[in-house]
């Protein structure tokens, strides 16, 4: 087996001037948490994965739904197979949402996307965010600006600043989501 290191490049952070709010639910970042955190469990620790599923209406991107697919793991990084993500798609598709963002851990305080982050996203749609939680959110995910949240644009996902996700970025306490758990095991490398 060939290993491939992949090396962290910070890039630029961009602060936009658009008008597009994301809503989250608080028990969308609880449910995030508690996934990563299993991930954590791990010995040693392993990155975790979920997606995050919602409506877009307008200039408002409301989150109701997070997904913790089959993945495969390890210290310093996580995948999902092709039949994983067909099962996301499905589950997208019958609850009637899009994929809005994909969030995973990373085991340092580096938020950045690694090269291996890009290469491996396995979908990369305009718009898509992709957010990283630093310590395998052994420290939970909040406030968001702890995190590297970054936005797939012009083939490129891109960190978005510190101001962009205060402005942005709304938790809210209402309780309405949805977790849908597609992982059989844990698959562990």
């Amino acid at each position: 087996m060939i290993k491939k290191i992949f090396s962290f490049v910070r890039k630029s952070q961009r602060s936009s001037k658009d008008k597009i709010t994301y809503i989250i639910p608080r028990s969308v970042i609880c449910d995030t948490e508690r996934v990563l955190s299993e991930y954590a469990k791990i010995k040693p620790s392993n990155e975790g994965f979920v997606y995050w599923g919602g409506i877009i209406d307008g200039t408002i991107i409301s989150i109701s739904l997070v997904i913790a697919p089959e993945t495969e793991s390890s210290y310093g990084r996580v995948s999902t197979s092709n039949r994983s993500n067909f099962d996301v798609v499905k589950t997208l598709s019958a609850n009637k949402v899009i994929e809005i963002a994909q969030v995973h851990s990373h085991p340092s305080d580096l938020v950045d996307h690694s090269e291996g982050d890009d290469e491996w996203a396995s979908f990369k749609i305009e718009g898509l965010v992709s957010i990283v939680v630093p310590q395998y959110c052994k420290k939970g995910m909040l406030p968001l600006t702890d995190c590297g949240i970054h936005i797939y644009t012009n083939g490129d996902f891109i960190r978005l600043s510190k101001k962009y996700v205060t402005e942005h970025f709304k938790i809210i306490n209402d309780s309405k989501s949805g977790f849908i758990d597609l992982r059989r095991t844990f698959h562990v490398r």
